[in-house]
């Protein structure tokens, strides 16, 4: 089976920041990348957790490859995608924060993603290959930065670096901003999680007779804490609040990257499917409880290794 469960420096190998160069194929295989969202790198039972249990994640190194000495390129959420999107170290073109309202004196058209670089969806384009992006975008809100000029043939999500879980409104802003799609009417939000599992679903089962890459960016276990009261239920010998509902959360995305690799395998797809799982940052542990041991740190902070000299 061809899972491969890599950091930044792994998917660097399949996703270069050099042109495309191989030929059109009808065997080229397809490409799926979960991100989660604030993701503490000890919450995982691939990584020791004894507290959530996350199987389907879990096959993925051990039916496939984990690279356990890579890390992403910063430490919050926009400039990590920025550089997974295009394969190059971020900064280089100047996207080394996360997005804020525009300040006095800047020029809002350049505030996100560069146009002059080039996404996955991009160079995969010439190729054949129809793309997807299934959840949150978080790199720029303007027209020209938006997910279907940037490469990508479809969008189902939002544009914001964080959204509700249970709510969205026709006029809302911030967490509560609108689904927006180009395919269909969006349905309603029931448990944003499941949401973006069924239309990750929904993609490679309309898309199985041709190569596609599929984004299924996932918001969890990023803020706002919300799980569903079955999920809480399943932790309930957790005492504390916070991290009942972050296991709980934990718990939700596994169960969606297994709907998504059980669909690869009851449509045929599976051994022709390159599927990677990355987090976007560690963990901000004081905000949502994650852990992160036995690593340093969390979610906003760059450690840096330091000699003193005696």
């Amino acid at each position: 089976m061809k899972y491969l469960s890599f950091l930044f420096t792994g998917l660097l190998i399949f996703f270069t920041g050099r042109e495309v160069k191989a030929q059109k194929s009808s065997s080229n295989p397809n490409f799926i990348l979960i991100v989660a969202d604030d993701l503490g790198f000890a919450d995982l039972s691939l990584n020791g957790s004894k507290q959530i249990s996350t199987p389907n994640i879990d096959r993925l190194a051990q039916e496939g490859v984990n690279f356990t000495q890579g890390y992403v390129s910063a430490p919050v959420c926009g400039p990590s995608r920025a550089g997974l999107m295009t394969g190059k170290n971020q900064v280089k073109f100047g996207f080394d924060n996360n997005l804020a309202a525009n300040q006095p004196g800047f020029d809002p058209e350049f505030l996100g993603l560069s146009v002059a670089e080039k996404t996955i969806a991009d160079r995969l384009k010439p190729l054949g290959y129809v793309s997807g992006l299934i959840g949150k975008w978080h790199l720029g809100y303007e027209p020209h930065f938006h997910p279907l000029q940037r490469g990508f043939d479809e969008f189902w999500g939002y544009q914001g670096g964080g959204h509700d879980y249970f709510t969205s409104k026709p006029d809302g802003t911030g967490y509560l901003s609108p689904i927006e799609c180009n395919y269909k009417t969006p349905q309603p939000i029931t448990y944003i999680t499941d949401d973006k599992g069924d239309e990750c679903v929904d993609f490679i089962r309309r898309h199985k007779e041709q190569p596609f890459f599929l984004f299924a960016s996932f918001n969890a276990p990023h803020a706002p804490m919300q799980a569903t009261e079955a999920d809480l239920k399943l932790f309930s010998h957790i005492q504390d609040e916070n991290r009942r509902t972050y296991c709980a959360m934990v718990h939700r995305l596994d169960v969606n990257a297994g709907r998504i690799l059980e669909t690869l395998k009851n449509e045929g797809l599976e051994e022709n499917t390159l599927v990677v799982f990355i987090s976007d940052n560690g963990g901000p542990c004081d905000q949502n409880a994650s852990v992160n041991a036995p690593l340093n740190g969390q979610k906003g902070i760059l450690i840096t290794k330091i000699k003193i000299l005696t």
